[in-house]
């Protein structure tokens, strides 16, 4: 077996104890950076690249950060400010994905989301949550 080259040892080895990780937070602050930077091109200011490159770079400073605990807590602050942007979208994207397979509806009486396999006909669907029945085709 080929052993795995030398600057990879090194590289692992500088990296050890610092947080080093891509999570939400590091990629919103990468991809705003990168398209402000991606902006300057056809807006041609130079306070958006500098502030562009100003995101990169703290991003780049939260991973090779050694205070792991406090770019944790400040992860979980990040998604728990965006948490009402990014729960509905997640809710449709899941739903989106699963379209092929089952129908949703949403309960009148108390707005609960249900989901009901798609091919069984017309069926008279009862909300699990108020118990409010509909009749509906899947």
């Amino acid at each position: 077996m080929k052993q795995p080259p030398k600057w990879l040892f090194k590289v692992a080895q500088f990296m050890r104890g610092r947080y080093g990780i891509m999570d939400s937070l590091n990629k919103f602050l990468m991809t705003c950076g990168l398209l402000l930077i991606f902006l300057t091109l056809f807006i041609h200011t130079s306070w958006l690249n500098l502030l562009g490159i100003l995101l990169l770079l703290v991003a780049y400073w939260r991973i090779l950060s050694r205070k792991i605990y406090q770019r944790a807590h400040e992860n979980t602050q990040f998604q728990q400010r965006t948490s009402w942007l990014t729960k509905p979208l997640r809710r449709h994207y899941h739903e989106w994905q699963q379209r092929k397979h089952y129908r949703f509806f949403t309960c009148k009486n108390c707005h609960q989301r249900i989901r009901i396999p798609r091919g069984k006909g017309q069926l008279k669907i009862t909300c699990p949550k108020c118990r409010h029945q509909f009749r509906a085709r899947t």
